[in-house]
């Protein structure tokens, strides 16, 4: 599905200016897409920012993300396309192979859920929520699979330092992820994570379109303990559904 979703005014359903959790997903999944960057229960040795070796780095970043089944986060979402800057904040969390909930708080109150099989963006003040279906394997195709450690990082992408970003002053390696798949919906990846900890810290998509959503990470936690039914979606009386595979 190349347009983004929004919820429906008086008009119907409209189109979206920004990525919020569930139109990223709607988006970047093409029927599904999903972010994933998995961390593992123990840190591995740090590597030194100077004279970083890039295939050094790359290797931490996959062995780090292994291990990951289940990841929480803050996070600050920013849609930028020409004219038009939007942001949105919540909380997220993700769970293999591939569950995810994303609350949004502000600036308005949406819910994004993926249950295994299907995929919810509900929005109460719409009292609409979109469907469609989605699978954890549709996550494997998509840049948000490194928050899950999901795939082999050299085989899915081409992966270079960030310009001069490299190895920045903040005690982060910054690295451009492009890939190697043609039929992508996105042009390139940025992700910058802990030099020490390789944790995510922010991940930037950059659409084919130049557009690009941002999401950035504080307070992350890995392999905490997480009852399923937060990734069960309890349809509410009186709202509207739309199914978007249907469209």
């Amino acid at each position: 599905m190349r347009k983004l979703i929004r919820f429906r005014s008086d008009s119907g359903i409209r189109a979206s200016r920004g990525l919020h959790p569930g139109s990223a997903v709607i988006r970047l999944l093409r029927p599904g897409t999903g972010i994933a960057v998995a961390l593992a229960a123990l840190l591995l040795p740090s590597i030194s920012l100077a004279g970083a070796d890039l295939n050094a780095v790359i290797s931490g970043l996959q062995q780090r993300y292994a291990l990951v089944k289940s990841i929480g986060a803050d996070f600050i979402q920013t849609y930028r396309a020409p004219g038009i800057e939007q942001t949105e904040s919540g909380t997220l969390i993700m769970k293999k192979p591939g569950f995810m909930r994303w609350e949004y708080r502000t600036p308005e109150v949406k819910y994004f859920i993926a249950d295994g099989r299907e995929t919810y963006l509900y929005s109460p003040e719409d009292r609409q929520v979109l469907v469609r279906r989605f699978s954890a394997v549709e996550l494997h195709s998509t840049p948000l699979q490194f928050l899950l450690g999901q795939g082999d990082i050299r085989r899915s992408y081409e992966v270079a330092w960030e310009r001069d970003q490299g190895v920045n002053g903040d005690g982060a390696f910054v690295l451009r992820f492009t890939p190697r798949a043609t039929e992508a919906d996105y042009a390139y990846v940025v992700i910058e994570c802990d030099a020490r900890s390789f944790d995510m810290r922010k991940m930037v998509i950059r659409e084919r379109t130049g557009n690009t959503s941002e999401f950035a990470l504080s307070n992350l936690k890995t392999n905490m303990k997480v009852d399923d039914k937060q990734f069960q979606f309890k349809l509410p009386k009186g709202v509207e559904v739309v199914r978007l595979d249907d469209k």
